[in-house]
């Protein structure tokens, strides 16, 4: 509609126009050229950021995949944990059983020790109470060595697991900054996509009207 107006505008004025000079004619064909060239500009820069576009999704798609398979790690790791954690409660609690039957030992053979120095009558049951006191404080020691050994793996299979989360959730913390980076430049190119669109279409108009305007004066 503003395109008709003006070239309305134009053939009112027509005497004036037909009293152009050459000169004026150039400029207005130069003024063509630069508003083609704008046009053909800002196609440019809208490819580009299209394409800038699409790379950025790509990358965004890539980066939620890994963030799946560091949630998988994740609970992997947390069951892990879980389980070592059992274990570790049935050990101590077996360590603490052993260790109260030794002491229990002990203490019984400390008391049996002194009532053979106190009835003699009894010293040969006693002795042999010592000596099976004797059997069991070896055999519980034995197995207090092999619990307390099995101890030392869980611990140090513990402290793995820790490490292992402690790398996933520094992984988790680098995927998220990477994926916000990556959403904040794909605002930056949707907003110059549309800017360029714009101005693909603000130039395009412009070159529409400029050769509108030399196809009436030709």
């Amino acid at each position: 509609m503003k395109s008709n107006k003006l070239i309305v505008s134009f053939l009112i004025g027509g005497s004036l126009v037909m009293g152009l000079t050459a000169s004026a004619e150039t400029t207005a064909k130069e003024g063509l050229a630069k508003i083609k060239s704008n046009v053909d500009n800002s196609k440019a820069n809208l490819g580009e950021y299209k394409r800038n576009l699409g790379t950025v999704d790509k990358n965004i798609g890539e980066i939620q995949k890994a963030k799946s398979q560091v949630d998988e790690q994740r609970k992997a790791v947390q069951a892990s944990y879980e389980e070592n954690k059992k274990s570790m409660i049935k050990v101590d609690a077996q360590e603490k059983e052993i260790q109260g039957l030794i002491a229990d030992e002990k203490n019984k053979k400390a008391q049996e020790e002194k009532k053979l120095q106190e009835l003699q009558a009894m010293a040969q049951k006693l002795q042999e109470n010592i000596a099976k006191r004797d059997a069991n404080i070896t055999d519980y020691e034995t197995q207090l060595s092999s619990v307390q050994e099995e101890k030392k793996i869980w611990a140090s299979r513990g402290d793995q697991i820790k490490q292992q989360g402690a790398l996933v959730d520094q992984r988790t913390r680098s995927l998220a900054t990477s994926e916000n980076d990556w959403k904040n430049k794909k605002k930056g190119y949707e907003a110059e996509v549309n800017r360029w669109t714009k101005e693909v279409d603000r130039q395009q108009k412009l070159q529409d009207n400029y050769t509108s305007l030399t196809e009436v004066r030709d």
